[in-house]
């Protein structure tokens, strides 16, 4: 059966992302059906999943955990979610301006998949093509967004926004937040990995006792965004989410490029070495940088950045629309569509033959390392055979010498004489 549009959402923050332009493409008759996964998890992603899909249903929108017989001609997804779905056309969606982690996120493999890829400006298109087309669309999480110019606040607002894992700053900076309340109204929003992830239950309230206000992915970044004079994050894409609404930004990490894809180094390290963005890895600094953001200088380089490389158009969602239209309408160059099949097909092809392979290799060595193992054994058996074989035969030779030395010992005694003599005279010998 033939339908129109699936998209893929995993969690709350994508739903925000995606589901305005959604909604219109709705409000124009196409059918769109969500997907999210169902999953044991003991981690904390089954609670994620759940999460998110409590808000679609409250939409009443149809929502499905398992891939069904339906064949969309549209497929939007954040990344490759597992879920097979049968599409005609497979779109990457994005949920942030720009990704501070090209490590974990610039992989060709969650790339080439896709037909297209949405993104936020000139800056992020020019380097995403070499994997597909891309294009350019609107940030539609911040459809109304408004800079709030009075605040109830007897301070300056901080907005302290970390990532999740082993890139966030929490554990560092946890102590260091009560002291900049002397200074500032610290308000903070942790990421959604924190929210529900069990390893990362401990960071919550390492930032909830340590600040004014506490949030989690539920509160609406926009919202918070508005009323911050300015912001301090880590290697997280927020860095992109403060410069895109023009709310200066600062940098606290131990080491701003850890997140580099071999030679291809972060935006955040490139912004910093351009001196647009002000950056630390000491505890004691970050009260430096966070005045710095605030200079005339940086605010004027950050905002001269956001306006040359992220996308501001009036409608945030009607580019959005009018992509997922073209492809709808089949209204996109089929001989490169066709080629890209090709290149894509070419590649998971390799890529499967290069799993198999390792698969296979992997079982070589393992059964390699079991006869090596088996065989070492047999030899550790032999050895204390041969030690117990040598051991007793140590002991025989030492009980012949004994008894030797008994026979000899007996032989040249008085009693062994006469018997002897005896032994002569009986058998006709001589003395």
């Amino acid at each position: 059966m033939k339908r129109d549009i699936a998209v893929v959402v995993l969690n709350y923050i994508q739903y925000l992302n995606i589901i305005p332009g959604v909604n219109e493409l709705i409000k124009f008759g196409y059918k769109v059906d969500f997907y999210c996964n169902d999953i044991e998890s003991d981690e904390g992603f089954k609670e994620l999943f759940s999460d998110v899909r409590e808000y679609l249903k409250e939409e009443k929108y149809n929502i499905y955990t398992t891939p069904q017989k339906y064949e969309y001609k549209v497929l939007l997804e954040p990344y490759p979610s597992g879920i097979d779905i049968k599409t005609k056309y497979r779109i990457r969606y994005r949920y942030s301006n720009l990704t501070a982690k090209p490590n974990i996120v610039c992989i060709p493999k969650n790339y080439i998949i896709y037909d297209c890829i949405l993104c936020s400006g000139n800056y992020d298109s020019n380097y995403l093509r070499v994997f597909t087309d891309t294009y350019i669309t609107g940030n539609q999480k911040y459809i109304g967004f408004k800079k709030k110019t009075k605040k109830n606040y007897s301070k300056k607002v901080l907005l302290y926004l970390p990532t999740y894992g082993k890139e966030s700053s929490i554990d560092l900076i946890a102590d260091e937040l009560k002291e900049l309340q002397k200074d500032y109204y610290v308000i903070a929003k942790i990421h959604h990995g924190t929210s529900f992830l069990n390893n990362e239950k401990e960071r919550i309230d390492k930032v909830k006792n340590n600040v004014d206000e506490f949030y989690d992915l539920h509160k609406d970044l926009s919202e918070l965004l508005s009323i911050a004079d300015v912001v301090l994050t880590d290697n997280s894409g927020s860095i992109f989410e403060a410069i895109y609404t023009e709310v200066p930004v600062a940098v606290f990490s131990d080491d701003i490029n850890k997140n580099k894809k071999d030679g291809f180094d972060t935006i955040q390290y490139e912004l910093y070495k351009q001196g647009i963005l002000p950056y630390t890895n000491k505890i004691e600094g970050i009260k430096k940088v966070l005045k710095e953001a605030q200079s005339t200088s940086i605010k004027t380089k950050q905002r001269k950045w956001n306006r040359t490389n992220l996308f501001h158009p009036q409608d945030l969602k009607i580019d959005f629309v009018k992509v997922i239209e073209k492809y709808l309408k089949d209204d996109v160059n089929q001989r490169y569509y066709e080629m890209h099949n090709i290149l894509k097909n070419d590649y998971y092809d390799l890529h499967k033959q290069i799993n198999d392979l390792t698969y296979e290799l992997n079982n070589e060595i393992e059964t390699k390392n079991d006869l090596e193992k088996s065989l070492n054994s047999k030899i550790v058996d032999k050895d204390i055979i041969i030690t117990d074989l040598q051991k007793e035969n140590k002991y025989n030779k030492e009980k012949i010498k004994f008894l030797e030395k008994q026979l000899n010992y007996y032989k040249t005694g008085k009693l062994y004489k006469i018997a002897h003599d005896i032994y002569q005279l009986k058998n006709g010998g001589k003395k």
